[in-house]
């Protein structure tokens, strides 16, 4: 497992992390604690989750795996993130889709609870507020930080101009700015990280935990002849029903014929290289050396182990590859004329 610096930080994260967006079911507590063991074994140290993800269940799912597992919390990286949770119980309106003071103060003390933590290695704004001024969010994560319940404070789905905003205000006022953005990037979306945060990481180093490394899943192949009935689009799961998951995740793509048959011919290059298209999927995201986290998820072990084998494709992967991948989608950001040398700003890939 190779580990890198989070933006400009100390931190070390694995270049592979894990996200438990889908493991919450109580009646999955066995294989949920298995799929964290394997990941901690396979020198996953990066563990991503988030208030909202069933109403804190997931949270709690992550807690006590780590408790049963034993394993020692200075060997983990845990990031989790807030912006809203209408939990069970009524309505509550300052915790819906909030960057309040109030919120960021009390979502991250539930979470800790909910973790059976003392503090979280990072916690993200999960969404931009854009009712909440920005001083207010920038000094209620410097107030989490202080109170020494979180390390770090970073953004999430944030476009540059918002980030640059925050970072900013933190400056011209002595607090600490957020590190890293989570943002969704894989072959099919590639503008935010590929060009629009290119100013952040010249300036700053900005780092990048990415999600969705697979698509949703549609560039595993598997939905190209329909729905499977288990997969997360054929079954609801608590929060993520499989109509919120479909809108989500598929229609975008799978009414699209240049996506579909672009996803057809990556599938068959998958085939030629002997691996599966999510292996080819996960280690195009993490080829790009501006990923510093590739968040990926899963329902089983074999899932995690086949996202595993994406590391050593890693290593294999070339200029050639490079070119052939470039031309199954055709989608690559169109780059800023640099007017000194009148010709496009290379694509930092």
């Amino acid at each position: 497992m190779q580990y890198n610096r989070l933006g400009n930080t100390g931190l070390l994260v694995s270049q592979l992390g894990f996200g438990n967006m889908v493991n919450f079911q109580p009646e999955d507590e066995e294989v949920n604690v298995a799929i964290i063991k394997r990941a901690y074994e396979a020198g996953i140290n990066f563990f991503d989750t988030a208030e909202f993800y069933q109403h804190g269940e997931a949270e709690k799912q992550l807690g006590r795996s780590i408790k049963i597992l034993n394993i020692p919390r200075e060997k983990l990286v845990i990031t989790t993130k807030v912006f809203g949770n209408q939990a069970p119980g009524g309505l509550n309106v300052n915790r819906m889709c909030t960057l309040s003071r109030k919120h960021i103060i009390e979502a991250v003390n539930t979470s800790l609870k909910n973790l059976q933590l003392d503090y979280v290695d990072i916690v993200y704004a999960h969404q931009y507020d854009c009712e909440t001024p920005i001083e207010e969010i920038v000094r209620g994560f410097n107030t989490v930080i202080e109170d020494g319940k979180a390390f770090y404070w970073a953004t999430s789905n944030w476009n540059a101009a918002q980030i640059q905003e925050a970072i900013n205000y933190a400056d011209s006022h002595g607090l600490i700015r957020p590190i890293a953005d989570q943002g969704e990037y894989h072959m099919l979306e590639r503008k935010r990280f590929e060009q629009e945060f290119v100013g952040l990481y010249e300036k700053y180093n900005y780092g990048t935990t990415i999600y969705s490394p697979l698509c949703g899943g549609f560039l595993t192949g598997k939905y190209l002849e329909g729905i499977p009935e288990n997969s997360k689009c054929g079954k609801d799961n608590g929060w993520l029903t499989k109509e919120r998951a479909t809108n989500r995740f598929l229609l975008k793509y799978t009414s699209n014929p240049k996506c579909v048959e672009g996803l057809k011919q990556f599938v068959g290059l998958a085939k030629e290289l002997s691996v599966t298209p999510a292996q080819l999927a996960l280690a195009w995201t993490m080829r790009n050396k501006d990923i510093d986290v590739a968040i990926t998820g899963a329902r089983t072990v074999a899932q995690l182990e086949e996202s595993l084998g994406s590391i050593e494709l890693l290593k294999k992967f070339d200029k050639n590859l490079d070119e052939k991948l470039e031309k199954v989608f055709e989608n690559a950001p169109k780059q800023e004329m640099d007017f000194r040398t009148l010709k496009p700003i290379p694509n930092r890939r």
